[in-house]
């Protein structure tokens, strides 16, 4: 159901005099041309109601890095992209359950040209969790990064150790 079709039920609900006049009268067969016409209709308001100001759905401002795990026979390695993020902006902490990588990412661009002056400002912050499976020691986990690529390994071990806060290196 459309947009149009819920106004128009909601109105006539309120009005019963409509709602009576609605139901006695028939409606003459509509062609190809009006539905489209309703159609794109339809969609127009569903795009205005729900991007207000013109931005698209899409265009969400949180920002989530890619990531990627690898279980090999002895480590459990988790890669994720961090360009432009400070080593001291993401947070790593693992439990023998999961691990979080979380940050925010400050991201200022500044551009003057002849006749313009733009000034742009995005911040955010982000968390990603990673199950973990049973079997891998977080005492011993360890975080690099190296051009703007954060990696984490986790050996594999038996028991179950506590959880720390894992320090990145360089």
């Amino acid at each position: 159901m459309g947009v149009i079709d819920k106004v128009t039920n909601t109105v006539t609900a309120l009005l019963p005099w409509k709602s009576e006049q609605r139901e006695e009268q028939e409606v003459p067969p509509v062609g190809a041309e009006v539905l489209a016409l309703r159609d794109d209709l339809d969609r127009w308001l569903n795009r205005f109601f729900e991007e207000p100001w013109g931005l698209p759905a899409s265009a969400n401002f949180r920002w989530t890095p890619a990531l990627n795990v690898q279980e090999t026979d002895k480590e459990l390695v988790v890669t994720t992209e961090v360009p432009g993020i400070d080593q001291a902006d993401i947070r790593l902490t693992a439990t023998p359950g999961q691990l979080v990588i979380s940050g925010e990412k400050k991201e200022e661009h500044d551009q003057t040209q002849k006749g313009f002056h733009v000034f742009e400002r995005h911040y955010g912050s982000f968390a990603r969790t990673i199950p973990l499976p049973p079997g891998f020691d977080v005492d011993k986990a360890e975080a690099r990064t190296k051009n703007g690529v954060l990696t984490v390994r986790i050996p594999k071990a038996a028991g179950q150790p506590g959880t720390r806060r894992v320090p990145i290196g360089r």
